[in-house]
This record gives structure tokens, sequence and C-alpha cells, in this order.
């Protein structure tokens, strides 16, 4: 029998059309001094697979987040878009921009101020090398630290010095924690109850201002109950209201 029809073992052929996102007429540079800071463009244009430079022209729903979320008041934005339409870019544009003003107010930052939060440890190691490329610039002024199982408790100096932008081990997570954390549901757990890690909610107190929820549609029932009273201990944890994140 044909495909699809019948009893047949084969369903019919499925294409899915694919479309271009739609972009700004004006490239990335036209918003150096307005919206993004020319430090930070200079570190989205490192060379690598994850490069954007200044003559790039965003996506309109990119800036539209990233005027959102640099916006005075803190403000809260669900983005939902196809594959490969730049959603990671959409937040973490505007955090490390903001990291970047705070580092011209107060030198290195330490202390967590975004929270990174992923369902699978595959897509928090695969935040890394954009992670690295676009903060490399910053030197250990700004930071970030993969935090899951997988994460030793300590490591050599050859392997801190090698990447003095990512924290490699918990002992440093400890003793010094980045403004970036990236972590899974059970690791924040275990974070907000082990006495172990309670320096890093001491050194974060206060200055907790970004939550990220990755997937966020794969939240529901249970499950997003769950996360929601997670999310409400981590604020009281960090000593933060919702107002201010």
């Amino acid at each position: 029998d044909p495909g699809g029809e019948g009893d047949c073992l084969l369903g019919a052929p499925v294409f899915e059309h694919t479309f271009g996102w739609q972009q700004e007429d004006k490239p990335l540079s036209d918003l150096k001094g307005t919206l993004l800071s020319s430090d930070l463009l200079e570190a989205l244009a490192a060379p690598g697979p994850h490069q954007f430079v200044p003559e790039a022209k965003p996506y309109c729903h990119q800036l539209v987040a990233w005027r959102t979320l640099l916006g005075e008041a803190p403000r809260s934005v669900v983005i939902t878009s196809g594959t490969g339409s730049g959603k990671t870019e959409c937040f973490m544009v505007p955090i490390l921009e903001d990291l970047v003003r705070d580092r011209g107010r107060n030198g290195r930052l330490e202390g967590v101020r975004a929270l990174f939060l992923y369902p699978l440890n595959a897509l928090i190691n695969s935040q890394r090398e954009r992670l690295r490329a676009w903060t490399h610039e910053f030197g250990s002024d700004i930071r970030f630290c993969l935090y899951n199982g997988n994460t030793p408790e300590s490591q050599k100096g050859h392997v801190h010095n090698a990447t003095p932008n990512e924290v490699v081990d918990r002992r440093t997570l400890r003793s010094q924690p980045p403004p970036i954390l990236v972590t899974n549901a059970s690791m924040l757990e275990y974070m907000l109850v082990r006495t172990i890690d309670a320096p890093i909610l001491e050194h974060s107190r206060g200055k907790l201002e970004w939550i990220v929820l990755d997937e966020a549609h794969s939240y529901i029932g249970s499950q997003a109950a769950e996360a929601a009273l997670l999310i409400r201990r981590v604020l009281f944890a960090f000593g933060v209201t919702p107002d201010q994140v």
C-alpha cells in the first residue's frame, strides 16, 4: 500500500516549511551607546562559531527582548520561537550588558547575579563555548560556572589559569561565586539545603537579578508547581523579592 494509507507500516512523508526570521533594518553597531555598550559589542564580535559582529542585523524579536529586559524596571518575558531563531541571544545579550555595566561601576563581580536553569546536563554543557567566547574579553571580572553532578570538587592551578572567566570547580564556586551560574533544578535544590554550599548564598545575598528558565513550556502539572515553589525558595535564600528579579 502507498505510504500513510490503510494498514501500511510507513507513514506519509511530512515536509515542514522553514522561513526566515524578520530582521531589523539597522545593524548591531547602531545600538552602540544607546542600548549596548562598546565593550559588549567587542566581546560579542570575538572570532569563533558564536561570533556576533557589529555589522549583523539582529532579529526583530531579539531587539524587542533586549529593550524590554534592559529597561529601568525589571520585567519578565516569555520567548517562544523556532529552532535556530536566536532565543539564547534574547536573554544572554541583555544579561551580559547588565553585567558589563555593573563591572564598570564596581569592577570585578562576585556573587550570583544571573541564574540559568536547564532541564538537561547536555543543554547546560551546550552553553559553555558561547559563554567562554562572550566573557573572554573580561577575564576574571565576569565569570560563569556550569554547576552539575560532573563539576569536580577541585582542579589544579593550570586548569584555572587556562580559563580565568570560567569557575571550574566547586571549591572556587563556594569561595568566589561568579555572577553567572548555570545549573539544573536538582543541583539548585542541593545548593539551597547543603551547609557546604551556604557560602554561595552568603556571597550572593541581595545580588540576584536574573532567572532564566530554559524549555519553560516543558514545565507542566506537578513539575511546574515544583519549579514555582523552587523559585520562591531561591528568591528567599538569595535575599531578594520578585519585583527585583
